[in-house]
């Protein structure tokens, strides 16, 4: 196969005490309402990250959109068993892909694979400042930020 550039993801899957558990869907994801990320059978169940069962990628920068989305949805369920009509997550999910040294795509979407970009430049052009971005910063805010809990 010719190609200038290849992009591979190897399968991914959930953990098999997931995938054999009630919580799971069909295909073994966590089986969660897209947008408000709460269990479709077990209603005080909510779930984030790689395993949840979502039409995205399960990528951390869909879990930074997710956990807010979570934490406001599970407070008020505990609160009184409702959910908040207006605290949804819209599917946002982010893929760096570098096409050379010092260059990258910073793409990002949501459910309709509408671009969500953060930055106000076209997504679509290659970018030396978004390869700083994933070589240096990223790999700090996920350590010292995201892993903590912080924004």
């Amino acid at each position: 196969m010719k190609y200038d550039m290849i992009h591979v993801t190897p399968p991914m899957s959930a953990p098999d005490f997931i995938k054999e558990s009630p919580l799971a869907n069909q295909a073994g994801w966590i089986d969660l309402d897209k947008d408000t990320l709460q269990h479709k059978r077990y209603m005080n169940v909510f779930g984030l990250g790689d395993a949840s069962g979502t039409p995205n990628a399960n990528t951390c920068a869909a879990v930074r959109k997710q956990a807010p989305v979570v934490v406001e949805n599970l407070s008020q369920y505990m609160k009184d068993g409702s959910i908040p009509n207006s605290t949804k997550y819209n599917g946002y999910g982010s893929c760096p892909i570098a096409t050379g040294y010092g260059k990258l795509l910073l793409t990002e979407f949501d459910y309709n694979k509408k671009p969500t970009p953060t930055f106000p430049l076209d997504p679509s052009k290659e970018r030396y400042s978004m390869w700083l971005l994933k070589k240096y910063f990223l790999p700090w805010f996920y350590w010292n930020r995201m892993l903590r809990g912080k924004p």
